[in-house]
């Protein structure tokens, strides 16, 4: 007989992270799909030909595998059904229906949780920051969540563990594979999981192939309440890192540096453009999180005690999840003219925003090309590039940069929209 698991990881090994989360709001629950016939598949909203042919396929034999493995490994299985699924995973656009956890579950939803990120290529300054504010953010009650890949990732889970950890390292491989296997890169996973956990969406004994690095991003900004990007040189991973935190609502954070030292050009622009706050210290991370860490209210007597509650998402139950780690939220709706009656807008939006970002001093002239290329609604990269007439590369750093800031969204199929209440 199967066990429930079975169907989590049927589903999951048969469809890729958001065509999973479709059809499992589709039908309830990944039991329901799997004994559903192939016709009810086409009701799914934008499940392709080929998936529906995956979900026809009802081999568990890899799902038997794969827990087989876990355990052997002591790895545990963790499904979004499981009452103790990390709150904060579930208002992320996508949340992982399957979690793959080596070490002990933490309690995330109640600690200050910071997200380190940084360039793998770090600078001797780089690697300092990052040791020595995890450092300091552990000792201060705080958790660190980084990856595992070499530089600033690695810097900042030695100086948790240094600290006396708990420390969390998101894969985007499997939780058993190291980046690099040599003696260091498994030493780190087995002390990470010693000390706290190594977490991943990815079944033990993937590869940590570059495309499932944007969902590892995901998960590792979905755990935080705030994300600190050390180091990064303009074009870096690290930036969409900064991207996804913004577009999750999390306070992104970075530290000054040397204005001609390539490797922080990026984090440096997150900062002259207000799109990041500046911290000098590991406390400063935790500034805004004071209620997260009770034991140290009287020691860090210069924190600020901050709530704002995320907004249930179209289409799933709200959990009731306050967000520590949301910055303050703009002021939403129209301003309001005498007697408190709404005040009308222009009977031509789109002229309103043209006029809006031509007034835009901190915008670059290529950022406001690419704006004014979604007024009419959402698209694709290749679409932008053709309309626009920009370089892949200036499309694709504007786009990341566009994001960071709030103007900009990726939605579904890859394309990107304007966020245009962001402009009033």
């Amino acid at each position: 007989m199967l066990t429930g698991v079975t169907y989590w990881l049927w589903l999951t090994e048969r469809l890729e992270s958001a065509a999973a989360w479709r059809v499992y709001r589709h039908f309830g629950s990944p039991e329901k799909a799997y004994f559903s016939d192939p016709g009810e598949y086409e009701l799914v909203e934008g499940l392709s030909p080929a998936q529906r042919r995956l979900l026809a396929d009802k081999d568990t034999g890899p799902a038997g595998r794969v827990l087989a493995r876990c355990d052997g490994q002591g790895i545990r299985v963790l499904t979004y059904a499981d009452t103790d699924y990390p709150e904060r995973l579930r208002n992320i656009e996508v949340p992982p229906l399957v979690l793959y956890l080596r070490g002990r579950m933490l309690r995330f939803d109640e600690r200050a949780v910071i997200a380190f990120a940084g360039t793998r290529r770090c600078s001797p300054y780089g690697a300092k920051v990052a040791f020595d504010f995890a450092g300091e953010v552990t000792r201060a009650g705080g958790i660190v969540a980084t990856g595992v890949v070499d530089g600033c990732d690695a810097h900042a889970a030695s100086g948790a563990l240094r600290a006396g950890g708990p420390v969390c390292l998101v894969t985007a491989g499997g939780v058993d594979v190291p980046y690099h296997d040599h003696e260091r890169g498994r030493a780190l996973l087995g002390d990470a999981a010693a000390a706290g956990c190594v977490l991943s969406e990815s079944p033990p004994g993937t590869k940590h192939l570059g495309a499932l690095f944007h969902r590892r991003n995901a998960i590792l900004c979905g755990l935080a309440c705030g994300v600190f990007c050390v180091e990064a040189p303009r074009r870096s991973g690290t930036l969409s890192v900064a991207a996804i935190a913004a577009a999750q609502g999390k306070e992104v954070f970075t530290v000054p540096a040397n204005l001609g030292a390539e490797s922080s050009a990026g984090t440096n622009e997150l900062l002259g453009r207000r799109l990041a706050t500046a911290a000098l210290s590991g406390r400063d991370l935790l500034a805004d999180f004071a209620w997260l860490l009770p034991e140290q209210q009287e020691e860090m007597p210069g924190l600020r005690w901050k709530t704002v509650i995320i907004p249930a998402r179209k289409g799933r139950e709200k959990t009731g999840e306050a967000a520590p780690s949301a910055p303050p939220e703009r002021e939403q709706g129209a301003s309001s003219g005498p007697e408190g009656t709404e005040k009308g807008v222009d009977s031509d939006p789109d002229s309103r925003y043209i006029e809006i970002l031509d007034a835009s001093a901190h915008l670059t002239e290529e950022e406001r090309t690419l704006l004014r290329a979604l007024l009419p609604g959402a698209a694709s990269t290749e679409r932008l590039i053709a309309e626009t007439g920009l370089e892949a590369a200036a499309v694709a750093a504007g786009l990341t940069m566009l994001a960071v800031g709030g103007l900009v969204r990726e939605c579904s199929g890859g394309r990107f929209e304007l966020i245009r209440e962001a402009l009033t």
